[in-house]
């Protein structure tokens, strides 16, 4: 589409906003007038592609109601983008929103599911009630198993194979029987997670039995003097990890879930590669070292020579596939990319059984894999809430973004309803659709996917780009 056929466009939509909506601008100035104010202002003279915006943000003020959020997390970027698209802060006490961005902990003190006490009809949060189903990797591991032995029942060894994403675990104390077990059979590099922690805390690694005898036994010494302690997850360490530059790395992807049943997911199609900062070894004199075995950005950060202007220790998804294809070619990299879809899809179908589905919930996950050295991605674990700070301006760049298209999808402004029913679009901004009750075939491979034509996709879905 031309610029002027776009221009003719954004008028036409302008020209059909209706009377009754144009009688509510009267309430406030308009915004083309405010911002030619604020131009002249400064000695400039608004162009007509501005004038054009303006009028588009005019009629989208007129035809959809202003959104009121609240929220847990202020003087965020999520926060900053909020207030950016004209949303209205209200306080967290206050009862009069329609979106509350809140924190896992707001979510379980305040919306009591058990109870019976319900949200109103127009109001959203962005966290499911019982998410750790999907983002505590004890929770996880059960609901994964479970969903092997379904597909063993109904389809054979081969259905449940595709259900092998995650590395061999186990939950500790309860499973440590059979974890030694395992761990005398086949040996090898095992790691030691807690189960209610994030950023690489409290991870270590175990090569020797040894190990894990005298963890229980402090445990228990623990326990006995009424120390508090952590429930773990024992996971089989990847010790063959696909490495780049011989280094380690995982993959943050983006996952948004407007609902469980029927299964309703995007996918962003930008995500990006996390490197540790030296060299992977397997060396036992290693095994301490966080820079060499854990990839997670916090921990490498620590590092006294990272410097993210210089090198954030990160690659965007689509250089990634682009790296693998050129190594391993074309053929190959495709079918990764398929390969990694279809594993997060594997593990939100594994939770739906047991999901509360509430219409008023979505929620935006961080979802982290890890590549073996024959190309095989393996599910590490799924985050809650994903991190939304910055460290660098490629960073900002794509958070701003990606929050950005959450927020589309999300459609508080009603933009996708026609007549009170919702329209389900395939492609919001850098969000693919991937499952809709089925899965989306055609946006199986999006993932690493050109995304320079983000605004586009937003404009050919309705949508002001911002």
């Amino acid at each position: 589409m031309s610029e002027e056929e776009r221009r003719v466009r954004r008028s036409t939509r302008a020209m059909s906003v209706s009377s009754s909506a144009s009688r509510s601008l009267a309430r406030a100035p308009a915004s083309e007038d405010v911002e030619e104010d604020e131009s002249r202002a400064r000695g400039e003279t608004l162009t007509e592609d501005r004038r054009a915006a303006a009028s588009w943000r005019r009629q989208s003020d007129a035809v959809h109601r202003v959104v009121h959020f609240a929220t847990t997390m202020p003087n965020t970027i999520t926060h900053e983008i909020m207030l950016e698209r004209g949303w209205r802060e209200v306080a967290p006490e206050d009862s009069n929103w329609d979106l509350f961005y809140a924190d896992v902990g707001w979510i379980h003190e305040n919306i009591h599911y058990k109870t019976g006490a319900r949200l109103a009809d127009h109001q959203r949060v962005n966290h499911f009630p019982n998410h750790a189903e999907l983002t505590r990797k004890d929770l996880m591991a059960k609901n994964l198993n479970r969903a092997k032995r379904q597909a063993a029942k109904e389809g054979g060894a081969e259905a449940a194979k595709r259900y092998d994403i995650l590395p061999q675990t186990f939950v500790m104390p309860q499973e440590a029987l059979m974890m030694k077990r395992a761990f005398r059979d086949r040996g090898g590099l095992w790691i030691m997670k807690p189960i209610g922690r994030a950023q690489g805390r409290g991870i270590f690694v175990v090569s020797k039995l040894s190990q894990i005898t005298a963890w229980l036994a402090e445990r228990e010494k623990n326990g006995a003097e009424n120390i508090c302690c952590d429930n773990y997850v024992a996971q089989r360490y990847i010790a063959n990890p696909y490495c780049v530059g011989g280094r380690k790395f995982d993959i943050r992807l983006y996952v948004l879930v407007l609902s469980f049943r029927p299964l309703r997911a995007y996918l962003y199609r930008e995500g990006f590669a996390r490197f540790t900062s030296v060299r992977y070894t397997r060396d036992k004199a290693s095994l301490n070292d966080h820079m060499v075995h854990l990839t997670n950005h916090s921990v490498q950060k620590r590092d006294a020579r990272y410097d993210a202007e210089k090198c954030d220790l990160r690659w965007n998804v689509r250089s990634l596939r682009q790296y693998i294809a050129s190594k391993h070619g074309t053929a190959t990299s495709d079918a990764l990319i398929v390969n990694i879809t279809e594993l997060i899809l594997r593990s939100l179908r594994s939770v739906v059984p047991v999901m509360i589905n509430d219409r008023h919930c979505f929620e935006l996950y961080g979802y982290d894999v890890m590549l073996d050295e024959d190309l095989r991605p393996w599910l590490i674990e799924v985050n809650a809430s994903p991190s939304m700070s910055v460290d660098s301006a490629g960073d900002r760049a794509l958070k701003t973004a990606l929050f950005q298209d959450v927020l589309n999808v999300v459609d508080m402004e009603r933009r996708f309803h026609r007549q009170g029913v919702r329209e389900i679009k395939k492609r919001v901004g850098g969000f693919d659709l991937i499952h809709d009750g089925d899965v989306v075939e055609d946006n199986l491979s999006s993932l690493g996917a050109l995304n320079d034509d983000r605004d586009r996709s937003l404009e050919d879905a309705k949508v002001e780009c911002v």
